[in-house]
């Protein structure tokens, strides 16, 4: 697919792609303007490990920090802590699990800090939250580090009071020993001091272990330090109408984007002369833009507007059937289609009128024995016509009175007659042959209006009579499958197929050189004025607005 193919599938597609970008975005919209705005105050903590020296930092106390920020991670959400920040700020109506959810704790990557968020429909509240969070936590933390060292404290402690009291007690014995001079006395002196000597050491070791434990704990007091405090926030993280909506916008443009393309290539109808060239080797006689109304008691437009852009394209099918006819020369004409309804009976008579005004004697016969549509556009009554030829038990059959006569120089119409039981059987006769061959003495040029080739076997079986066959595609509807079964039925049965009539062209849906094929050149009849051309009506751009000139251009340049 070409880039041009891509733009003229997005613009014709344009109308599905901004409904679904409006219906995402209005709902998205609509649901935003009825949500509970929801603010987000952060606060930035710090990590201090209490056991590093910042001067002397290595990356394993990196390492260690990182771990302990995790740790912090997660500690930080614990219940207890919660409780206590929600005891602390008098907060109702909430439970420690519901704060857990509004708040969002991430440590920055190969770093000691750690962003808290917490999320709330009050901002003040918000900031107030993230702000007492990490206190609660310092005290929290220091109590659970502090247990660690209590129990070594107490025993050192309670040593070293009973230590004292030796102290003390065998300080006392030996000041009464002093003063006296039998030898019993002194010896007894001189191991009270001794005594004295070792307590006094073992109290000065208990000590110094006391001591040691006390700053080994005031060392190993890992804490928060907050880095930046939160303030209230001032505009809501959700829900965010601008951002959401526009965003939805662009989803639903893409669904719609993405549902064309479905749409297109799960379309297998037949809408451009390159789909015809594309399935078949055969080729396009014509294009017959969609004009009006058609069928039934629509007017027969190469006889009411001759000026107009579709009469113009029945006499380019007109050259088409003569380039045709150079090396087999066509005198019988079949026209048929894939499908009912879709403007082969229309067809035939536009095309009887441009062959009839070219010169030729031409007779437009209803062979639709079924559902005989000719007789209505021309207004005819349908007593008499082919099929009582047809039943006419007579060898020679005196065909005058079976055909009218039009206001058309050289045109004359054959109704089909009353409708018999056994069409296929009636075409297929050789009755049919001698009154194709009598007919012929007195016409140049015979177009039969015939039904649709895959509905019946009537086509197919008078296709092996006529000098060639035009096949009516109705463009957007008659798809590639029935048109494929068609040809190849009429192949079988050797049947001569000249070309296809694409029929209801809408130009302004296709690609860009048929649009301004027919919205340029066809636009304007040999008078310079506006031509005729059904429902759509082309006028000047004189009066319209910049923006509709400039699409306009947009639209011819593609």
């Amino acid at each position: 697919m070409e880039l041009r193919q891509y733009w003229n599938l997005f613009r014709k597609w344009l109308w599905l792609i901004t409904l679904t970008a409006i219906i995402a975005a209005s709902s998205v919209y609509l649901f935003s303007i009825q949500q509970t705005p929801v603010y987000q105050a952060s606060t930035r903590l710090r990590v201090i490990q209490g056991s590093s020296n910042n001067a002397t930092l290595t990356y394993g106390d990196l390492v260690l920090s990182e771990k302990i920020s995790h740790t912090y991670v997660q500690l930080l959400t614990a219940r207890p802590v919660l409780q206590a920040t929600i005891d602390k700020l008098g907060l109702v109506n909430i439970t420690p699990g519901a704060l857990a959810g509004e708040i969002n704790v991430t440590p920055i990557r190969d770093t000691q800090l750690i962003v808290l968020k917490v999320k709330n429909i009050v901002p003040a509240v918000a900031a107030q939250i993230a702000n007492t969070l990490p206190q609660v936590f310092v005290d929290y933390n220091r109590k659970q580090q502090t247990a660690r060292f209590r129990s070594s404290e107490q025993a050192l402690a309670k040593q070293l009071s009973e230590l004292g009291q030796q102290v003390q007690s065998t300080e006392a014995a030996s000041k009464a020993l002093k003063g006296a001079s039998d030898t019993t006395t002194l010896s007894r002196q001189a191991l009270l001091e001794n005594q004295l000597a070792q307590y006094r050491s073992s109290y000065g070791n208990v000590l110094s272990q006391l001591e040691s434990i006390r700053l080994a704990e005031a060392n190993a007091q890992d804490t928060l330090a907050v880095v930046e405090l939160a303030i209230p926030p001032k505009t809501p993280i959700y829900p965010r109408t601008r951002k959401d909506t526009l965003l939805a916008a662009i989803v639903g443009a893409m669904i719609g984007l993405g549902a064309a393309f479905l749409i297109e290539y799960l379309d297998d109808t037949v809408k451009t002369p390159d789909d015809i060239a594309r399935l078949t080797s055969l080729t396009t006689l014509g294009v017959i833009a969609k004009h009006g109304k058609e069928g039934e008691g629509a007017g027969i437009v190469t006889l009411e507007h001759p000026h107009s852009p579709v009469a113009e394209a029945y006499r380019t099918i007109r050259t088409g059937i003569r380039f045709a006819s150079v090396d087999k020369p066509i005198r019988t004409l079949l026209v048929t289609s894939p499908g009912p309804s879709e403007g082969k009976s229309t067809i035939a008579a536009n095309l009887a009128i441009v062959i009839a005004q070219s010169g030729k004697k031409v007779l437009l016969i209803d062979a639709d024995l079924r559902k005989p549509l000719q007789h209505k556009l021309w207004k005819l009554a349908n007593n008499l016509g082919l099929t009582a030829a047809l039943l006419s038990s007579q060898e020679t059959i005196d065909t005058n009175n079976l055909f009218t006569a039009t206001s058309i120089d050289n045109l004359h119409v054959m109704t089909s007659g009353q409708i018999p039981p056994n069409p296929s059987e009636l075409l297929g006769s050789q009755k049919m042959q001698r009154i194709i061959e009598q007919l012929l003495q007195s016409f140049d040029f015979l177009v039969f209006d015939m039904p649709p080739a895959l509905a019946v076997t009537d086509a197919a079986i008078l296709g092996q009579i006529v000098d060639g066959i035009i096949m009516v595609i109705e463009a957007g509807r008659t798809r590639e499958p029935a048109l494929i079964q068609t040809v190849q039925q009429f192949q079988k049965g050797k049947a001569r197929v000249i070309g296809f009539i694409l029929n209801r062209f809408q130009a302004q849906r296709s690609s860009g050189y048929y649009y301004y094929y027919y919205d340029q050149y066809y636009a304007k009849d040999e008078s310079g004025k506006t031509a005729y051309t059904g429902s759509r009506r082309h006028h000047s751009s004189k009066g319209k607005s910049w923006k509709q000139r400039l699409w306009r251009t947009v639209r011819r340049s593609s």
